[in-house]
C-alpha cells in the first residue's frame, strides 16, 4: 500500500485584484509552492498524530527579491533577505483568510476576500500563508509561499484583494 504522501497532490492558486479608487487597474493570477512544512501539517492532522488543526490562515505580502523553497519555514519565511514582510498597509494584522467548509476538493475564501488597504508606496514581490496573525511574526507554520511572476507596485490607498484557493487531488 502506497503510504497517504503519494496519494495526494496539493496545490494552491492565487487570484490578485490591483485596485485604485474602487476600480480593478489590475488583475493576475499565479500558482504557489506548498512547503514541506505545510505538507507536514496537512499529514498530520489527517493522520491524528496529535498535531492540532489550524482555525484561522492568515496572508502576508512581501518585497524581497526571493525565490520561494521547499524547505521555507513560518519562522523563516518573514526575514531580510526572504520575503521581507511590508507592514505598510493599515490592516492591524496579516488578513485573515476565511474558509468555509471545503466543496469539489478545495478550500477558497471567495467569499470574504483578502483585502489590503496600503498606507505608503511599496513594491509587492511575493505572498505567503502562515498560521500567525501578526505582522512580521517569525512563528507559526507556513502553509503557502508564492514569488510573484512580476512585482506590483502600490500606492498610498490602493488596495489588494486576495483570493487564495488549496487544492486536494488524488495523484
Amino acid at each position: 500500500m502506497k503510504p497517504i504522501k503519494d496519494l495526494l497532490g496539493f496545490s494552491g492558486h492565487y487570484h490578485f485584484e490591483h485596485m485604485r479608487e474602487g476600480a480593478v487597474i489590475d488583475a493576475w493570477d499565479e500558482s504557489n509552492l506548498i512547503p514541506t512544512e505545510g505538507l507536514n501539517f496537512v499529514l498530520n492532522v489527517l493522520s491524528q498524530s496529535g498535531t492540532s488543526k489550524i482555525n484561522t490562515w492568515y496572508l502576508a505580502l512581501g518585497t524581497g527579491n526571493y525565490t520561494v523553497a521547499a524547505t521555507d519555514t513560518g519562522a523563516n519565511i518573514v526575514g531580510v533577505g526572504r520575503s521581507n514582510e511590508t507592514t505598510l498597509y493599515d490592516e492591524a494584522t496579516r488578513v485573515a483568510l476565511v474558509f468555509p467548509a471545503s466543496t469539489a476538493g478545495s478550500l477558497t475564501n471567495t467569499a470574504s476576500k483578502a483585502t489590503f488597504t496600503f498606507n505608503n508606496t511599496v513594491t509587492i514581490t511575493n505572498a505567503f500563508v502562515v498560521s500567525t496573525s501578526p505582522k512580521s511574526d517569525v512563528t507559526g507554520t507556513l502553509l503557502s509561499s508564492l514569488k510573484l511572476g512580476t512585482s506590483k507596485s502600490m500606492i498610498a490607498a490602493d488596495q489588494l484583494v486576495v483570493t487564495f484557493v488549496l487544492s486536494a487531488s488524488s495523484v
